[in-house]
C-alpha cells in the first residue's frame, strides 16, 4: 500500500510538474481575434460592419451587455457546473471515456465551457482525438489558473461560432434578429445557446425545424434543472423560430466607412437615428430616380444646439456605379451657389451697414470688372434687404458684399473653422456672393446651425466621442433677424442655391430644433440642365423635414438688441419727407442711410434738403463755373432723391426730372464739358406684343449714353456691347434692359406669342 501511495504521489507530482513546464514554456492567454469594425446607431443597432481580414463577422460585446437569459441558457446547455469546476468536469470526462470504450468512438466530449474556450483560442486542438482532448484539458486548467470565470465566459460569447462567417453572440443576435444580445427573448436566448454545438446543422435561416426542436429540448432541460419555471417555459415555447435573412446591415455606409477609417476602436457609436436614416435613404433614392441616370444627392440632418448628426446620406445609391455611389458628396467641394447670401446680410447687420428694409438696387450694376447676372429672369428695381434675401436676388447681394468686403465674409467663415476653397492664387472677391468659391455641404449645414443657435454655429458631431464645439458667426440679433426674414410655413427658414451651369442644386432649412441640408447634382461636375435649388432640391428637403414631425418649433424670442422701427424710402431712416413708409427690424437701434451708388459708404445719399445752382432765366441746373448773361443763383429744394440707377423702375413722380431741374445746355458754350445725352432705346416699346411666325427678328438700338453698352434679356447679360442688337426673341414674356458705361439704364417689357 505504501508503495502504491508513493507511485500515486509520484504520478501527481509528475502531472503537476508537466503542467508547470507546459505553463512556463507554452503560456496561455485569451488574446482576442481581430474584431469586426462595427458602426452603431444611437439605439445600438448596426449601421455597417467591416469583417476581419478572413471575412469573419465578429462584433465586440462586453459580458454585462449580454442578456442574462442567454447566460442561463448557455450554462444550462453546455456546462451546468461551470462556476464550480476548475476547468474540467471529472464526472463528465468519466462518462465520455466510458462511452468511448463501449462504442469504440467518441460519442460526447465531456467538454466544459473552459475546454471549449481552449479549443476556440487554440484551434490546433479542435480535432476529435484523444491527444487533442488531452491538450484541451491541459489548456483549460491553465486558463482557470490565470483567468476568472467572467474572463473565460466573455471570450466565449465573443468568439463562439454561430453559422456561416458569424462569430460571437452579439454578431448572431444582430444578424438573425436585428438587435443586440442585451434584448434577447427567452426563446431566442435558448436558440443561440444551442447553435455553437453544430452551427451549420442548426442554422435557423436554413434549417428552422431542426433549430426549433433543439431549442425546445434545451428549454425543457432548463425547467428540469430548476433554472426556469413552468410559466416561463410556456411563454417561450409558443415563440416561432423567426430570423432575418442573413445579410449584413448597410445604412449610412459612407459615414460608417469614414468613421472606421478615422477611428482605432472596434465599436463606433454614432448619434444616427436609425428610423430617420432608413427613411431618408429611401427618399433620396426615389427622388433622384426621376432626374437622371448619373445624378446623386446628399442629405444631412443636424441638431442645432448640439451638432449631433441624426441622418447622413452621402450618395443617392451606395451600390450604384452609374450614380457614383461610392463618392461622399457631404464632403465634396462644390460651388455653394446662393447659400452664402444670408451670412452676407447677417454680417452687414452686425457691421451697422443695413437693417431689414434697407433700400437696395436690383438693376444692372457694374462692380469694377465684375458684372453679375440675375438668375430669376429680370430686374425688379428698388428692393428691400428682406425681399432681396427671400427672392435670392443676385444684384442686391453683390451690392451689400461690396460694402461689407469679400474678405470680411471669408474671414468670418475662416474664424469659425469653416473653410472656403478659392482657386490657386485667388483672393476673396465679390463672386463669392453667387457661389464663386468651393464649400462642403457639411460645412454649410454647420454654418446654418447658427440661425437656430443664437448666432453660434455648432461643429458636427458624428460619433459619441466627438466634442461639442461652438463658434460665433453672427450676433444673436442678426441671426434672429435673418431667420425671421427667411422663415416661411411652420417657422421653417429655407434658403436655396444653384451653381453656375446648373451643376449644383442646394436647399438648406432651419427649424426650431434641426438644420437640414440637401445637395443634388452630378459628382462628375457635369451640368444637370434645368434643375435648380427651388424646383429640384426643395421638394426633397420638405419630404425630409416632414420626417422630423413636430420638431419645427417656434422662432426664439426676439433678442433685446432687435427693435422694430418705421423708416422711409429712399433715405433709409425715419424722415418727415417720405415717399414710401416701411417697418424695419433694426439691430442695436442702427438705421443706416441708403447707398446711392456702388463703392460709396460714407454719406452716400442725397439729403432731403438740396442746394442747387440754377440759371436765373430758365431755372435750369448749371455748374457754379458756368457764367450766363442772365446770371445764376442758389436755391434750396426740400425733396428726396432716389438712387439714379433706379430711375427706369420709379413712378414718374419719383424721378429726378420731376424733382430736380435739368441741366442747362447753354453751359456747353462756356468751356464746360459737353453734356452727355441721355440713354434712349429704340426698336421695342413696353407692353408691345409680337407674334413669332418664323420671321420675327427684333432690331434694337440705343442713342445717347456712353459705350460700351450692356444688354440684358431676362436678367442675363448678352455677349454684345454695341449700340445695336439684332436677335430672334424666344416665346414668352420678357424684360429687356440696356445700360451704358456710366450706369444709365433703359428697360422694356414685351411679349412674344406663337402664331396660330
Amino acid at each position: 500500500m505504501t508503495r502504491l501511495l508513493q507511485y500515486g504521489l509520484g504520478g501527481v507530482i509528475f502531472l503537476l510538474s508537466l503542467i508547470l513546464c507546459l505553463d512556463y514554456f507554452w503560456p496561455v492567454d485569451l488574446a482576442s481575434r481581430d474584431q469586426s469594425r462595427v458602426v452603431l446607431a444611437e439605439d445600438g443597432s448596426v449601421l455597417r460592419a467591416f469583417a476581419d481580414r478572413q471575412g469573419v463577422w465578429r462584433y465586440p460585446v462586453s459580458l454585462n451587455a449580454v442578456s442574462s437569459n442567454y447566460i442561463e441558457a448557455l450554462v444550462g446547455y453546455e456546462d451546468q457546473y461551470f462556476f464550480q469546476h476548475p476547468g474540467v468536469n471529472p464526472i463528465a470526462l468519466m462518462r465520455a471515456g466510458w462511452q468511448w470504450l463501449r462504442n469504440g468512438e467518441i460519442v460526447s466530449g465531456g467538454s466544459t465551457l473552459t475546454m471549449q474556450v481552449a479549443r476556440i483560442r487554440y484551434p490546433q486542438y479542435a480535432k476529435r482525438s484523444i491527444s487533442a482532448k488531452l491538450m484541451q484539458i491541459l489548456r483549460a486548467l491553465q486558463l482557470e489558473a490565470h483567468y476568472s470565470k467572467s474572463d473565460i465566459l466573455n471570450y466565449y460569447v465573443n468568439h463562439a461560432p454561430f453559422g456561416g462567417t458569424l462569430e460571437g453572440v452579439q454578431t448572431a443576435s444582430m444578424n438573425y434578429f436585428g438587435y443586440g444580445a442585451e434584448s434577447l427573448t427567452d426563446a431566442q436566448a435558448a436558440l443561440l445557446a444551442i447553435l455553437p454545438q453544430a452551427p451549420s446543422f442548426y442554422r435557423p435561416d436554413r434549417h428552422p425545424e431542426r433549430a426549433l426542436q433543439a431549442r425546445n429540448k434545451l428549454m425543457q432541460r432548463l425547467v428540469e434543472q430548476g433554472v426556469w419555471n413552468a410559466a416561463r417555459f410556456d411563454d417561450a415555447i409558443i415563440e416561432r423560430v423567426s430570423v432575418l435573412p442573413l445579410e449584413h446591415a448597410m445604412h449610412a455606409p459612407l459615414l460608417a466607412r469614414r468613421l472606421a477609417n478615422l477611428s482605432h476602436s472596434n465599436k463606433i457609436e454614432t448619434y444616427i437615428n436609425p428610423r430617420w436614416q432608413r427613411a431618408v435613404e429611401g427618399l433620396v433614392k426615389r427622388h433622384v430616380s426621376g432626374i437622371g441616370r448619373h445624378v446623386s444627392a446628399a442629405t444631412l440632418v443636424v441638431e442645432n444646439t448640439t451638432g449631433k448628426v441624426k441622418a447622413y446620406v452621402g450618395s443617392a445609391d451606395f451600390s450604384s456605379t452609374e450614380r457614383f455611389g461610392f463618392v461622399d458628396m457631404n464632403q465634396a467641394i462644390r460651388s455653394p451657389g446662393s447659400t452664402l447670401k444670408p451670412f452676407i446680410y447677417g454680417l452687414a447687420l452686425d457691421d451697422g451697414l443695413i437693417h431689414s428694409e434697407s433700400l437696395l438696387m436690383d438693376v444692372p450694376l457694374s462692380f469694377g470688372d465684375y458684372r453679375p447676372e440675375n438668375f430669376n429672369g429680370g430686374f425688379r428695381g428698388p428692393v428691400a434687404v428682406s425681399d432681396a434675401l427671400r427672392s435670392s436676388l443676385n444684384m442686391p447681394a453683390v451690392q451689400v458684399l461690396e460694402q461689407l468686403g469679400a474678405a470680411r465674409l471669408y474671414l468670418a467663415f475662416s474664424e469659425a473653422d469653416l473653410p472656403m476653397f478659392l482657386p490657386d492664387g485667388a483672393r476673396p472677391n465679390l463672386s463669392i456672393a453667387l457661389g464663386g468659391v468651393g464649400m462642403r455641404l457639411e460645412d454649410i449645414v454647420s454654418a446654418y446651425t447658427a440661425f437656430g443657435n443664437q448666432g453660434k454655429r455648432q461643429s458636427l458631431r458624428y460619433q459619441v466621442s466627438d466634442p461639442s464645439q461652438t463658434k460665433t458667426m453672427l450676433s444673436e440679433g442678426a441671426a434672429w433677424i435673418i431667420r425671421n426674414v427667411m422663415k416661411g410655413d411652420q417657422n421653417m427658414a429655407i434658403k436655396t442655391g444653384t451653381s453656375y451651369g446648373y451643376r449644383d442644386a442646394w436647399a438648406i432649412a432651419v427649424t426650431g430644433q434641426y438644420t437640414v441640408g440637401v445637395w443634388i447634382g452630378r459628382p462628375d461636375n457635369l451640368p444637370v440642365t434645368g434643375h435648380y435649388g427651388r424646383v429640384t432640391a426643395v421638394p426633397l428637403l420638405r419630404q425630409v423635414t416632414r420626417l422630423l414631425g413636430g420638431s419645427s418649433g417656434m422662432l426664439e424670442a426676439k433678442p433685446i438688441s432687435v427693435t422694430q422701427k418705421d423708416i422711409c424710402w429712399p433715405q433709409g431712416f425715419a424722415s418727415d419727407i417720405c415717399d414710401e413708409h416701411r417697418s424695419a427690424w433694426v439691430l442695436d437701434n442702427t438705421m443706416p442711410i441708403t447707398w446711392y451708388s456702388t463703392r460709396q459708404k460714407e454719406q452716400a445719399f442725397v439729403s432731403p434738403s438740396v442746394d442747387l445752382t440754377l440759371s436765373q432765366d430758365l431755372g435750369l441746373r448749371v455748374p457754379v463755373t458756368c457764367n450766363l448773361p442772365s446770371g445764376i443763383g442758389t436755391y434750396t429744394f426740400n425733396t428726396s432723391v432716389w438712387p439714379a440707377p433706379l430711375e427706369p423702375w420709379l413712378a414718374a413722380g419719383f424721378r429726378r426730372e420731376s424733382r430736380i431741374p435739368a441741366l442747362d445746355p447753354r453751359c456747353q458754350l462756356n468751356g464746360e464739358p459737353p453734356l452727355q445725352a441721355g440713354l434712349s432705346l429704340q426698336g421695342v416699346e413696353s407692353g408691345q406684343r409680337f407674334t413669332q411666325d418664323g420671321k420675327l427678328s427684333l432690331k434694337l438700338s440705343v442713342s445717347g449714353g456712353e459705350g460700351p453698352f450692356f444688354w440684358y434679356l431676362d436678367g442675363v447679360l448678352q455677349p454684345i456691347s454695341d449700340r445695336s442688337w439684332h436677335f430672334v426673341p424666344p416665346l414668352g414674356s420678357h424684360q429687356l434692359v440696356v445700360a451704358d458705361r456710366k450706369g444709365q439704364v433703359e428697360s422694356r417689357y414685351f411679349d412674344v406669342q406663337a402664331s396660330h
